[in-house]
C-alpha cells in the first residue's frame, strides 16, 4: 500500500499560463484544494510559489494545532476540577442527609 502525503502541491498548465495549487488529501480517492494561484508565466515560477506556500501552510497548521492542544489541556483541567467539585458536593450532601436521618431516628 502506497502512503501519500496529506498536503502536497500540483502545477497545471492552461494554455500559455501555469496554475499552482496546494492540495489536501481528504480520503484515498478525494483531494481538496486548500490554496490556489493562477497566471504564472513559467512552470518554475509556479513550482517555486507552491513550495514556499506549502511550507508556510504547514507551518501555520502546526502552530494552530499547538494552540488548540494548549486550549484542550486547559479545558480538560477545568472540566476535571468541575467534576471533582461536583463529587465533593454530592458526598457532602449525602453525609448531611445521613446525619439528618440519624438525628430523626434518635429523636424517635
Amino acid at each position: 500500500m502506497v502512503q501519500e502525503k496529506k498536503f502536497d502541491y500540483t502545477v497545471i498548465q492552461d494554455g500559455e499560463k501555469w496554475h499552482a495549487e496546494i492540495t489536501r488529501r481528504v480520503s484515498a480517492r478525494k483531494t481538496s484544494v486548500s490554496k490556489r494561484k493562477k497566471g504564472f508565466e513559467s512552470q518554475e515560477a509556479a513550482e517555486q510559489w507552491s513550495k514556499e506556500q506549502l511550507e508556510l501552510f504547514l507551518q501555520n497548521l502546526q502552530e494552530r494545532n499547538k494552540r488548540k492542544a494548549e486550549k484542550r489541556v486547559v479545558r480538560n483541567e477545568v472540566e476535571a476540577k468541575a467534576i471533582e467539585k461536583e463529587e465533593e458536593y454530592k458526598s457532602k450532601r449525602l453525609a448531611a442527609r445521613l446525619a439528618a436521618e440519624e438525628e430523626r431516628e434518635e429523636d424517635e
